[in-house]
């Protein structure tokens, strides 16, 4: 692996954070799930998942660019004024549309589900998260990913302990002193970023940085919107159709199947800094190399986390909240078409060519929509849970062929990747049939058994060298 150990060493700072932002996730269901009722933590669900969606529509995607132009910068003062440039224009549009959701908070309340109050709330939270990004849109691409990570830390545990103490101070819906606190804690974590962030701003609007911020981040907007509607929108119908309980429990099991997203989160963040420069130097050979690997990674972590995400959601969170946990298994496998369809999303981002990326999630977004109110309501939080999976199955159909076709990069070899994909499929379904087995202690060894076996038979090859690395890390 090219650079392997300046990736294991950026990768082990993302990992850290997003291990510790886990771990805190963990800690915080069995904390909500006993201080907040079904319904209140079904609120906070629909709540979460609507403030994803609106991160990319207040701002217009305006601060998106940041990372892709530290590459193509003429020096430092060049980065300076872009900065400042389309933080200006995501100021703009963050403004407008601040109005807009004021004026129509009552309609959009009741379209996803939220009162007229906690629409207000969305905001301000959004608003934390618009500077937050510029953070690490300047940080990522200079691998200051310590920084980023003991940022992500800060705000995570800032915000569960403010959340925790005003909690206990709303007697009634409960649900608002978790919003409130995590908008305390992004008070706090507001003056940090600014701070980080002066060395790279300089006051000034140059209109010659729009054009570059329009084409490539205003075409991100409904490829960012789509992305979230598949991860989102599950949650939020069934929570229209079904109560908000249910959407609840969806969640909780729509979380723990996310934790592959850990993986694919620390792999992206780590190493698109060195696809771009693989890219620059036309070091294919490096890319291939590199991605098969951080495939069979995601692979194997899906397996794990399908594994046993059911024993890990019974023993954290309250009995009531569990009997949705069979479906971690079905996330799980959409990440891993996530992981799959990102080979095709990077291509289109580094060759400056958004439209293909926003066309690709757009279709994969919009058959997620489709085939949720199909399968919701056939089959209820089942059918989200396979429209989930799906949309990503789509989504990776879909970047091959616009890559292949009229993108025209360079992209890895597809044989591996189908390799590893029919090698855990028999897996999934040994899986599945521990089902007949009642003792937890012999489907717990049979499980580990499958674990090490999936193991050997996706890393016999590297297996010297995954102990290099994890000596060096």
């Amino acid at each position: 692996m090219g650079g392997f150990k300046e990736i294991v060493k950026h990768g082990g700072n993302y990992l850290t954070a997003n291990l510790a932002t886990k771990a805190l996730a963990f800690i915080s269901i069995p904390v909500y799930t006993r201080l907040l009722s079904a319904d209140e933590y079904g609120i906070i669900s629909i709540f979460i998942g609507v403030i994803a969606i609106l991160g990319s529509v207040m701002s217009f995607s305006a601060d998106r660019s940041v990372s892709r132009f530290y590459f193509d910068q003429k020096g430092p003062e060049d980065f300076k004024q872009f900065v400042s440039t389309s933080s200006f224009l995501a100021g703009i549009f963050f403004l407008i549309n601040t109005v807009i959701l004021i004026v129509f908070a009552e309609e959009f309340g009741e379209l996803v589900g939220l009162s007229k109050r906690v629409v207000y709330l969305l905001i301000p939270v959004t608003f934390i998260n618009i500077i937050g990004l510029t953070f690490e849109q300047i940080y990522g691409p200079i691998k200051k990913s310590k920084t980023i990570a003991l940022s992500s830390l800060a705000r995570v545990y800032l915000g569960f302990a403010f959340s925790i103490t005003f909690i206990f101070i709303f007697k009634d819906n409960r649900y608002y002193g978790q919003i409130i606190g995590q908008i305390f804690a992004g008070i706090l974590m507001i003056i940090y970023w600014v701070k980080k962030i002066k060395p790279y701003f300089k006051f000034s609007f140059n209109i010659k940085y729009v054009k570059y911020i329009f084409t490539y981040s205003i075409p991100l907007i409904p490829y960012a919107l789509s992305g979230v509607i598949i991860a989102q929108f599950g949650k939020i119908a069934i929570g229209s159709d079904q109560g908000l309980a249910e959407a609840g429990f969806y969640s909780l099991a729509a979380t723990l199947g996310g934790l592959v997203s850990i993986i694919i989160s620390v792999t992206h963040q780590a190493w698109n800094p060195y696809y771009m420069e693989y890219m620059n130097s036309k070091n294919y050979l490096q890319i291939d190399i590199d991605f098969n690997k951080i495939f069979k990674i995601t692979i194997l972590s899906a397996f794990v986390i399908s594994a046993f995400g059911k024993e890990i959601g019974l023993l954290i969170a309250k009995e009531d909240f569990v009997g949705s946990l069979y479906l971690i298994p079905i996330f799980t496998m959409g990440y891993i078409f996530y992981q799959f369809a990102y080979v095709y999303l990077r291509n289109f981002g580094y060759s400056k060519k958004t439209h293909y990326m926003t066309i690709t999630v757009f279709i994969s977004g919009l058959s997620n929509i489709l085939m949720n109110i199909i399968f919701i309501d056939k089959y209820g939080e089942l059918g989200a849970a396979i429209s989930f999976a799906l949309s990503y199955v789509v989504m990776a159909v879909v970047a091959w062929f616009f890559n292949s076709f009229f993108v025209k990069l360079h992209s890895p070899n597809l044989k591996p990747i189908f390799l590893a994909i029919l090698l855990v499929i028999p897996f999934y379904f040994f899986l599945y049939k521990l089902i007949i087995f009642e003792s937890i202690l012999i489907s717990i060894f049979i499980k580990l058994f499958l674990v090490a076996i999936l193991s050997l038979l996706l890393f016999w090859k590297e297996k010297n060298e995954i102990i290099k690395a994890i000596k060096s890390f």
